[in-house]
């Protein structure tokens, strides 16, 4: 897949603009005809896992915020959240564009891609949270937040434009309570992330009732 993102950096280049002009990653900057695509797969992923359309009434994912989740009638689904077709399309862009940064910057680049392929270990436990999964179609997903994998690590420096620095001083600068900071991450973050199959397991035992 040729991400948005690419595309800008080679039209930069061509017109002698500055290749650090490459707007940070979002995965509504993919274009129209992408997301709908994967909006397409995410939808029919969840819907397979869940047994079926009629058995997956929290199956939904909005094209324009790239909202997503996935909610089964008669199970939880036990699809890995790292491997679903949104999460796993924003780690992938936000690593094309960690790389496109690589090729703008100074320094040792061949390092830089090194660190690349250290922070996303895409559709792995070791993937940077993806924060897109909603509890319904009409809100809006998060987009950014502190750098931690699903198994909870810090990974530092995803180099994909976004600015997480308050985001991570924020859950790292105590642990006064007895939580680590990778642990206060993974609360308000990977949890906030995963949260959606919890959610929509109580919506579907509700659901359940109504058909």
């Amino acid at each position: 897949m040729k991400f948005t993102t690419t595309a800008v950096l080679v039209a930069a280049a061509a017109a002698g603009v500055a290749a650090d002009a490459v707007a940070p990653w979002i995965i509504t900057s993919l274009s129209s005809g992408e997301r709908d695509n994967l909006c397409q797969r995410q939808i029919q992923t969840c819907q397979n896992n869940c047994g079926g359309p009629d058995k997956a009434p929290m199956a939904f994912c909005n094209s324009k915020t790239m909202a997503w989740g996935c909610g089964c009638k008669e199970k939880t689904p036990d699809f890995q959240t790292w491997d679903w077709p949104v999460p796993a399309a924003d780690c992938g862009g936000s690593a094309a564009t960690c790389k496109s940064n690589c090729n703008a910057a100074s320094g040792d680049r061949n390092q830089c891609f090194i660190n690349c392929s250290n922070t996303h270990k895409c559709n792995t436990e070791d993937a940077p949270v993806s924060y897109t999964s909603t509890s319904d179609i009409d809100t809006a997903p998060k987009y950014v937040g502190p750098a931690v994998s699903y198994n909870g690590k810090q990974l530092g420096d995803l180099n994909d434009g976004n600015d997480r620095s308050k985001l991570d001083s924020s859950n790292s600068d105590s642990e006064s309570d007895g939580e680590s900071g990778a642990d206060k991450a993974v609360t308000s973050g990977a949890a906030a992330a995963l949260k959606t199959t919890v959610l929509a397991a109580a919506a579907a035992v509700a659901a359940a009732f109504a058909f």
